[in-house]
């Protein structure tokens, strides 16, 4: 988890040390869970001070701790708070769901449902085909709920490509020594040559450059304004498709985005 890109005006620098704990343990934690020292070395607060926000945090059910006291671990309150936000932002109705998991099906492959935060992409949703072939092993490159910079994943292509140049380049500028992988792009004008091939085909494509093996293809949707909700992606082994096949599944990708975004108010011109 990284932090937002909105800078505090007036920080509390006691929000901001509980924050950085529940981050802490979400980034690092084993299902075990981790003790107070390492709890407290990690974010470089005293152990005095951590075991008070822990103390704090198991009244709300933030955090668990093990029946021995020795180790903590983020607990169901903390899902439970952050499980309404696609709701609050209207991607969390069961139509939308519907047509998602119809289209992972079509496919066989994972479909995804990710928003931009800040200057990142996050995934909030996934749906997974009720059954898939011995062929088409499943496969998660990315949490739901991490964020990824946005030139690295389709998703996020979309959403800068929706930018005007100066902005869309300020981000990757600030982004590109960020790359996940070989693959990631690095370079500014190979850069804006992907931004503006996502403009003119509607379609983005992430080719391996948020995880070695995985290929995805991503359609925004789009609200009654115009402008992208959200966006969808399906992740494909690189192996499995490529060329033509990336085409013709983005093409019924469009199509399925269409429905769904006239579902949430989106009028064709």
């Amino acid at each position: 988890m990284i932090k937002g890109s909105y800078k505090a005006k007036y920080p509390v620098q006691t929000v901001e040390k509980a924050i950085d704990i529940l981050i802490f343990l979400k980034n690092n934690c084993s299902s075990k869970g981790l003790t107070l020292n390492e709890i407290s070395e990690g974010v470089n607060i005293g152990k005095s001070s951590v075991h008070r926000f822990l103390d704090t945090f198991l009244e709300y059910d933030f955090v668990e701790k093990s029946d021995d006291g020795i180790f903590y671990k983020l607990g169901w309150g903390a899902f439970e708070l952050g499980s309404d936000v696609p709701k609050f932002n209207g991607m969390d109705s069961e139509k939308i769901s519907s047509y998602l998991n119809e289209l992972s099906n079509y496919f066989g492959e994972i479909v995804n449902l990710g928003i931009k935060s800040g200057n990142y992409m996050v995934i909030i949703k996934r749906f997974f085909p009720d059954k898939t072939s011995g062929n088409h092993k499943l496969i998660t490159n990315v949490n739901i709920g991490e964020r990824e910079p946005l030139h690295c994943t389709g998703i996020g292509k979309l959403y800068l490509s929706e930018m005007d140049n100066e902005e869309a380049v300020s981000i990757f500028e600030l982004q590109k020594n960020m790359g996940i992988t070989e693959t990631s792009i690095r370079d500014k004008d190979k850069f804006l040559n992907e931004i503006e091939s996502v403009r003119k085909n509607g379609y983005a494509v992430d080719n391996k450059e948020s995880s070695d093996d995985v290929c995805c293809i991503a359609v925004p949707l789009r609200d009654y304004t115009g402008r992208i909700k959200a966006g969808i992606s399906i992740s494909v082994p690189a192996g499995r498709i490529s060329g033509e096949d990336i085409y013709k599944a983005a093409e019924k990708m469009k199509d399925s985005a269409l429905i769904i975004s006239k579902s949430i108010g989106y009028a064709e011109n």
